[in-house]
């Protein structure tokens, strides 16, 4: 009997601590949830204003040219594309866009979404190791580079010149790597178009390409504008155009003189316009500004109350992440609605010649 009760016992002793495990876990599971709807809580994407129904398809290509130097294991470098585009058949302009750092595939999502609904093959490269995390179509998810993260939030400099210096050296590492990735999908797109290749590929229109990005996306997309010869208009969405830097001495960098060849959208808030003229009264020139007193066809928006990842969909997929980030007064929704509307005209304009080129100089 004794040998009955206590094995009833244990048994009962084992109950008791499965349930307060699972009452533990349960409550972790809650909080846990909890948290995941406070970073990230449900939103309503922004209503796109075309007639097209839109498709969406990813893609996982590895460029054989390139070991990645992010990893020792002596692999090529992978990227990670996804496509927005019209369901319907016919010939589309084609629309890439490079995320900034830390950013990631659906950065501007609803940008993405609203170019494909207006006639666009829209398309967002993940840059490994300078994104915040890339899953590839195999599951495999890459992480940010820890040596990155720490140079890129470091980046602003303290106006020493060997620190300015090392920030340009950066820079150069930084637009290299970029660019060739953006040449990478660039070239892998055409040549399956040319193929035609069935999904999205049949439906681009080589002939009309224009390039987008947001902060360092948005440096490299200038870069490339002036390297390719295919490239039709280009827009930054406040990114400092750190390609145009072809040097360093006496302590500055040195800006490229040559002027750049191909209709350029400088997209800003008020607070990095005012802080450029502040600077331009002290004698020190920002470079965007100069390759627009130097370019074939320039022209700036200025966006008032928003704050740097205003020009992205991060405020509205998680309002405490973004704010934290940095975001202005600007309400979000309104803020991106009228960013993906000025995206679209400069796009129509330029790679359609649709009408006239209407936008205000400030937002």
């Amino acid at each position: 009997m004794k040998n009955e009760k206590r094995k009833k016992d244990k048994m009962q002793g084992g109950r008791k601590i499965a349930v307060r495990c699972l009452t533990v876990l349960g409550i972790v599971g809650v909080l846990l949830l909890g948290l995941r709807f406070m970073m990230f809580p449900p939103y309503r994407q922004p209503e796109v204003t075309g007639s097209y129904e839109v498709e969406i398809q990813e893609f996982t290509w590895e460029d054989v040219s390139r070991v990645e130097t992010f990893a020792d294991t002596g692999e090529n470098r992978a990227l990670t594309v996804k496509f927005w585009y019209p369901k319907e058949e016919g010939r589309y302009p084609l629309v890439v866009f490079s995320h900034g750092a830390f950013g990631v595939i659906d950065s501007n999502y609803s940008t993405c979404m609203e170019l494909a609904s207006n006639g666009y093959v829209a398309v967002s490269i993940a840059h490994p190791y300078h994104a915040m995390f890339v899953k590839d179509v195999n599951g495999k998810t890459t992480l940010v580079d820890p040596d990155f993260f720490k140079s890129a939030m470091t980046a602003g400099g303290d106006h020493d010149p060997e620190e300015e210096e090392k920030m340009y050296l950066n820079s150069v590492e930084w637009m290299a790597l970029r660019t060739a990735d953006e040449n990478f999908v660039l070239d892998t797109i055409l040549a399956k178009a040319r193929e035609g290749e069935d999904g999205p590929f049949q439906l681009v229109d080589p002939e009309k390409i224009g390039l987008f990005g947001h902060s360092m996306g948005g440096a490299s997309s200038v870069a490339l504008g002036r390297e390719r010869e295919d490239i039709d208009a280009v827009i930054d969405l406040e990114g400092t155009m750190l390609g145009e830097y072809v040097g360093f001495a006496n302590g500055t960098e040195l800006f490229n003189q040559e002027p750049y060849p191909v209709p350029v959208l400088d997209v800003n808030s008020e607070r990095v316009h005012e802080e450029a003229e502040r600077l331009a009264g002290l004698g020190v020139q920002y470079v965007n500004f100069y390759v627009g007193e130097n370019a074939a066809d320039y022209r700036e928006v200025v966006f008032r109350d928003a704050g740097h990842l205003n020009f992205t969909d991060l405020p509205l997929i998680s309002p405490i992440l973004a704010k934290m980030l940095g975001t202005g007064k600007v309400d979000p929704r309104t803020c991106i609605e009228n960013v993906n509307r000025v995206v679209l005209s400069w796009f129509d304009y330029y790679l359609k010649g649709k009408g006239e080129l209407n936008l205000k100089d400030i937002y």
